[in-house]
């Protein structure tokens, strides 16, 4: 497994984790998380800063597009902020 699939599934770990103690406001954010980690944790890659890069690119055009206030904006990047500090 190269450290783009370890790291992948290290983020996923954690955010369902996280998401098992979410409280009702916290569940979009971390579902919209899932999604995108799970999406890009089955392209290939070889290191976690590509993962980290990807996931990041994908949230990026995802909000172009996306109707998100921009609170949910910020909630899902600071959810994304601490499960990279803490990978």
């Amino acid at each position: 497994m190269t450290d783009y699939h370890t790291y992948a599934e290290t983020v996923y770990q954690q955010l369902l984790n996280m998401e098992a103690n979410a409280s009702s406001e916290q569940l979009f954010t971390y579902s919209y998380l899932l999604g995108h980690i799970s999406l890009i944790s089955s392209a290939e890659g070889n290191t976690s800063e590509e993962f980290i890069s990807s996931v990041e690119q994908s949230l990026e055009d995802a909000f172009k597009v996306d109707y998100l206030e921009d609170e949910d904006k910020a909630d899902i990047l600071s959810v994304w902020q601490q499960l990279n500090t803490a990978g």
